[in-house]
């Protein structure tokens, strides 16, 4: 039996009964009433409620008269006082149900509700059955009805019947199935367990555990996850597949829980929970995703290294063109040349270029820094004139070519020699100098600028180089010196390029303490300026810091000093080297100082005429290390085990191409005393001679 309460949105208050009644005629609804059931019918509109019909059934069950009831069902906005057979919280639930049926009608609603007749002490559960029918513009017309008892009671029974099926069906399933299952109070204590439980922890029977926590029972090495776990659940919430760890039996396992709240009505009186073991399916879980990972981070790793390498021989491609390009022209201009300090002259540069070649080579040979992508600087006593004189070296052939003019401005010099990496110095010179004159049109200008100062114990050098080429963008020069950036520009007027150099050239200036900064405008030209700090050398007493015309006018000149190596004069060496033009060269080079060599094509032929030698004939044995026959390890291994004592003991010197640390260790351990690297510098190779000949 339902009750409209009056505050709904089909409410507005006292409605005239006669107006109220409209839908049915008097006769209708007064055979209406006869109607054997307990029903009641509504009419709900937008702006009020009437009651059509009750019938004598719902009369005599509520102990009521018609007016009464017709009283109670007239749209007041509350019940009456002797209206309060229905429990307020159904009125309130009624209320909600009813201004809801304006979009779900012709559909059956089953409410329990609770009603108190006169003769009853208190509030009794009754079932209800509402169903509305839409009629338009004249409302939704309301059938409430009370379940009869008779029918109701058939159906307890029927329910009753189900309910013991369904335990026992229950009981069957927990009984029988592999998942542990469990159900506890409000404080966390258990009360039941299934037998798949028992059998996972070991325990014969239940009576171990009820009553008891996970933490008296000592399962988990850390409780609070379970027991915060646990509290929220007892708190409204459900948790499933929570991932745990439990101890049995000395052993920890992986289980994946589910846990519900059990509900009495709207109260929580317990939880029930399930349990799964998963020991194994999680660690070949973890496995498969430890051996993703791998395999992943070795794609990765490949991936980088596949970057780094093309990215590295890009940038050594860059570096190597442009000394080559200086050696290969000066070579045809040395070759044209019909005055023979001319041609001594470009022989000098074409050395000075080859030696920067040398230098980049032997970083393509240094792996670690392929993958650190590191430079190590290599120090030492430098003259500014020779780094801008090899630098001119091979930029001036280019710049010839496109007939851009370069100038050079030494005034600002104040501290001619410093201690620095030259090759690198050089190398960021070169790379500013070649993009300015590649950007310049024909009859522009580079100019360069070196300016230094004394600043906190070191030399702060400052190069400029500016040009009246294209310049460049704005947007452009906020990526100037990320790697392989470059601006459109005619690849036929201003050539290609890598875009690698002035990212190389900035990260050389940041590794010496400096930087570049760039400032350009399209259509007038470009300034970089670079600022290094360079090693300041130590002044002896007395030593005129003072540095006039005349030195800073030696930029241009070979400032080597020339070594002494009389004491080589006559000393008779056997050389081991199977290239005829390599070969020519260290004959060529040791003939300067006065050396007689003996030459042999490969390694065996070294250890017999080392052998076939008088004691004391050869005063150093020189061998390249890979040759025909016989190599240059196994050559001084053999010669180590000579039974002559002279040969023994005599100094051996490893020469090669490859000066990788492990060929390094291997000769010295086959039993060379020095290594020397082609290609063959001759004041190093003399000085090597002269150090192992006539040690100190």
């Amino acid at each position: 039996m339902i009750f409209w309460t009056g505050s709904g949105v089909w409410n507005s208050g006292v409605v005239d009964m006669g107006e109220q009644r409209r839908f049915f005629s008097d006769d209708t609804r007064r055979e209406l009433e006869k109607i054997p059931v307990q029903m009641i019918i509504l009419r709900l509109q937008p702006d009020r409620m009437c009651c059509e019909a009750v019938t004598d059934k719902l009369l005599e069950f509520l102990q009521i008269d018609r007016e009464s009831a017709e009283t109670s069902f007239a749209g007041l906005d509350d019940f009456p006082d002797e209206c309060g057979w229905m429990h307020p919280d159904d009125r309130k639930r009624i209320d909600h149900l009813f201004a809801g049926m304006k979009n779900y009608t012709e559909q059956k609603y089953v409410y329990r509700v609770r009603l108190k007749r006169k003769k009853d002490s208190d509030y009794r559960w009754y079932p209800a059955e509402i169903f509305g029918r839409n009629l338009g513009e004249k409302g939704i017309l309301v059938y409430c009805s009370l379940v009869d008892t008779n029918v109701n009671g058939e159906r307890r029974r029927q329910k009753s019947s189900a309910e013991k099926m369904r335990k026992l069906l229950v009981n069957k399933v927990l009984e029988t199935t592999q998942d542990c299952i469990f159900w506890k109070d409000t404080d966390r204590r258990f009360v039941g367990v299934n037998r798949a439980f028992l059998e996972f922890y070991g325990f014969p029977s239940d009576e171990a555990l009820i009553g008891k926590t996970d933490e008296e029972m000592g399962w988990h090495q850390d409780p609070d996850p379970f027991r915060r776990d646990e509290e929220r659940v007892l708190h409204g919430e459900s948790t499933l597949l929570v991932h745990g760890k439990c101890r049995i039996r000395g052993e920890e396992r992986d289980i994946l829980a589910t846990k519900a709240p059990i509900y009495d009505g709207d109260t929580i009186i317990g939880l029930v929970g399930s349990f799964i073991d998963v020991t194994e399916d999680y660690n070949q879980r973890k496995q498969i995703e430890r051996l993703g990972d791998e395999l992943k981070n070795a794609l990765q790793a490949e991936k980088k290294t596949n970057e780094n390498l093309n990215m590295f021989m890009s940038r050594m491609s860059h570096e190597m063109r442009t000394p080559m390009n200086a050696v290969i022209g000066l070579s045809s201009l040395g070759m044209k040349a019909k005055d023979v300090d001319e041609a001594v002259d470009c022989l000098h540069k074409i050395n000075m270029s080859g030696q920067y070649l040398l230098g980049i080579i032997n970083d393509v040979l240094d792996i670690g820094k392929i993958d650190s992508g590191k430079f190590r600087l290599s120090e030492k006593q430098t003259r500014l004139a020779d780094i801008i004189t090899a630098a001119d070296t091979i930029i001036r052939p280019i710049a010839n070519r496109k007939k851009v003019n370069l100038a050079y401005d030494f005034s600002g010099v104040q501290i001619p020699d410093v201690i620095c990496d030259r090759m690198r110095v050089q190398q960021i010179v070169i790379n500013l100098m070649n993009n300015a004159v590649k950007f310049t049109d024909e009859d522009g200008m580079v100019r360069v600028e070196i300016s230094d100062q004394e600043a906190g114990g070191k030399v702060k050098l400052k190069i400029v180089v500016s040009d009246n080429g294209c310049g460049m963008s704005r947007d452009f020069l906020k990526r100037i010196f990320q790697p392989f950036i470059q601006e459109n520009r005619d690849p036929v007027k201003y050539g290609s390029g890598t875009g690698l150099g002035l990212s190389i050239s900035k990260t050389l200036a940041e590794q010496m303490g400096g930087g570049i900064t760039v400032s350009s405008e399209e259509g007038v030209g470009s300034v970089f300026t670079v600022t290094l700090m360079l090693g300041l050398l130590k002044k002896n007493a007395g030593e005129n810091d003072s540095t006039g015309k005349e030195e800073q006018n030696t930029a241009f000149s070979d400032g080597r000093e020339e070594r002494d190596f009389s004491a080589l004069k006559g000393k008779r060496v056997l050389l081991a080297e199977d290239n005829e033009i390599n070969r020519e060269i260290a004959l060529r080079m040791m003939s300067r100082a006065g050396i007689r060599a003996d030459c042999a094509g490969n390694g065996r032929e070294a250890v017999e005429m080392a052998e076939g030698s008088s004691p004391g004939y050869y005063a150093a044995v020189i061998l390249d290390l890979m040759m025909p026959t016989m190599g240059g390890y196994e050559a001084a291994e053999r010669i180590r085990s000579s039974s002559r004592q002279d040969l023994r003991t005599i100094p051996i010197i490893a020469m090669s191409a490859d000066i990788f640390e492990e060929s390094v260790n291997r000769a010295i351990s086959c039993g060379m005393n020095s290594f020397i690297t082609k290609p063959l510098d001759a004041d190093k190779l003399l000085a090597t001679l002269m150090e192992t000949i006539n040690p100190l």
